[in-house]
């Protein structure tokens, strides 16, 4: 219907990152009506290859409660941490 059901990133820095590492997969956002339909799977993947045609070997994310969504997708956790009290958890993925 030509609005947008979902939206990720592909960044050179995160946002006030914890970790001095780049580049990141960043924002992935899927419109609620439309989750467990491979939107989010989708829209990985094209960061993915994007990111992997202009040479990146490694991927980072920041996550803690989609860590099933990308370990499900390849992603390893990488370390859990506490940021601003809250848990986080870095993940990273070989391209």
């Amino acid at each position: 219907g030509g609005s947008p059901i979902g939206s990720c990133l592909f960044v050179r820095n995160e946002i006030d990152p914890a970790h001095d590492l780049t580049p990141w997969l960043a924002g992935l956002v899927v419109d609620e009506a439309y989750r467990g339909q491979g939107v989010g799977t989708a829209l990985v993947r094209a960061i993915e290859g994007h990111a992997a045609s202009a040479g990146v070997n490694r991927l980072y994310l920041y996550t803690w409660q989609a860590r099933p969504f990308y370990e499900a997708l390849g992603w390893t956790a990488a370390e859990a941490f506490e940021q601003e009290g809250e848990p986080m958890l870095l993940m990273s993925c070989a391209l």
